[in-house]
């Protein structure tokens, strides 16, 4: 039964007995914290006392071999893919951070996408403990976009040569800084081109949305537009050195590359075309504007973009031959 935002489950207690059970709990900021009781350890339906309760990262492997029983075959879509398409993906950005000698900082809400990147068992638990497989879903799904457009990130540093990331001057270490909508850069790298500046979910600032006549453009196709479309490109490439965001706005430059990144089907974003894509390129006027499919984009949809000076490369996954085209288009284009 449902109260209110809580799920209660009732079970005999006599199924219970002698059996381990495991009690998930998350603080404010999103860490995860696991205890460990038995039914006897109950009162009124809640655990009372713990035979211990600890960080979920230090208990890990104690059930890391445990499974969640799940119905929805969206969700068990998802996991099966985070696990074949976007934990590789995660594994070529940890093996760049090696090599480059930097880090992925995870700011604001990111406690998830962190989980993943340190371990994806313990990312397999802190997602399953949500309460129902709708929240699980969506978050399956955010994690997905946001992987997918650090390893776009990664492809586009290499594109460009990047040899190391600048340092922080308030930390005094090279990082990646990684939050939605932040007035820091992403990262800042040194590239045969000089300084270049890039940001993931670039927001010019805190109160920039898309443009009025994007909003009308919206409304036109009947699209409830109750607030304002926060107007935030996947990625923005400057060439330049712009610890924040605001310094490259007060430059009044261009960006040099935008990258739109799709990690769904076709026809999951496909709306994408006329209500974000085309707006993008209209409002932000990049030299280079690439849309970076993870999956394949009918032709016809790709000559329609390519007409419009927007750059198709799909079917971007690790080992794929599109990542050599993309570093030629980069490389090329930028020269």
């Amino acid at each position: 039964m449902r109260r209110s935002e809580e799920i209660v489950y009732e079970v005999p207690t006599k199924r219970l007995t002698e059996k381990t059970l495991y009690f998930f709990s998350f603080s404010r900021s999103g860490y995860a914290f696991l205890g460990r009781c038995g039914v006897e350890d109950f009162e009124e339906g809640y655990p009372r006392k713990y035979k211990y309760f600890e960080p979920l990262e230090k208990l890990i492997d104690e059930i890391q071999d445990l499974r969640f029983r799940v119905k929805s075959p969206v969700l068990d879509s998802l996991i099966s893919e985070i696990n074949e398409v976007f934990v590789p993906m995660v594994d070529e950005i940890k093996d760049y951070e090696k090599r480059l000698n930097f880090k992925c900082r995870f700011m604001g809400h990111q406690a998830r996408l962190a989980d993943a990147f340190r371990d994806p068992k313990l990312y397999y638990f802190t997602i399953m403990s949500l309460p129902d497989d709708g929240k699980r879903i969506k978050s399956l799904r955010v994690t997905k976009k946001w992987i997918y457009q650090l390893w776009v990130l990664k492809l586009v540093c290499e594109a460009l040569g990047t040899s190391r990331f600048s340092y922080h001057r308030d930390s005094g270490e090279a990082y990646w800084w990684i939050e939605q909508g932040s007035e820091f850069s992403t990262c800042v790298g040194e590239t045969p081109y000089g300084s270049v500046s890039f940001w993931v979910e670039f927001q010019s600032s805190r109160v920039t949305h898309v443009p009025a006549y994007v909003q009308s453009m919206l409304a036109s196709k009947h699209v409830s537009t109750g607030k304002q479309v926060p107007a935030r490109p996947d990625i923005v490439v400057v060439r330049g050195y712009y610890e924040r965001t605001s310094d490259f706005v007060k430059s009044g430059k261009d960006i040099d590359v935008l990258v739109e990144c799709k990690e769904n089907p076709f026809d999951l974003w496909k709306n994408d075309i006329d209500s974000q894509i085309l707006p993008y390129l209209r409002a932000f006027k990049p030299r280079i504007f690439v849309l970076a499919s993870l999956q394949s984009v009918p032709d016809h949809v790709r000559n329609f973009l390519n007409r419009e000076g927007i750059i198709v490369v799909d079917e971007l996954k690790p080992h794929s031959s599109s990542i050599r085209l993309l570093h030629e288009i980069l490389s090329s284009q930028l020269s």
